[in-house]
């Protein structure tokens, strides 16, 4: 299982205060655990990632609109499908420094 689509499952299944899901590949199939969210959703997608299709990511926000969860939803669109992963051809260093920051304000928002 990918980390991002774990981040999700976790969120859906245990009572954690915040998560934050990098290109979670897969997650569009499992839209029907969205209102089982327990803490909002930071989700990372990347703009030329062929691996997650923009459908599958709009399946995914419509279902967190509908199910009335809180989310954010960030593409960065010179970025590809693992580009926060130093290990990876595909990282992109000025998007994983993005990332990582917006991720860090987010834990502070929600965790304090």
């Amino acid at each position: 299982m990918h980390g991002g689509r774990a981040s999700f499952i976790a969120n859906s299944f245990l009572p954690l205060q915040a998560a934050v899901s990098f290109y979670g590949g897969g997650i569009h199939t499992l839209i029907d655990r969205t209102k089982k969210l327990s803490g909002p959703q930071l989700f990372f997608w990347g703009g030329k990632d062929q691996h997650i299709k923009t459908e599958h990511i709009k399946a995914v926000t419509e279902s967190l609109r509908h199910a009335e969860r809180l989310f954010i939803n960030v593409e960065i669109s010179d970025a590809d499908h693992g580009f926060f992963c130093d290990a990876r051809s595909s990282y992109n260093p000025d998007a994983a420094s993005e990332a990582w920051a917006m991720t860090k304000a987010f834990l502070k928002n929600k965790l304090g």
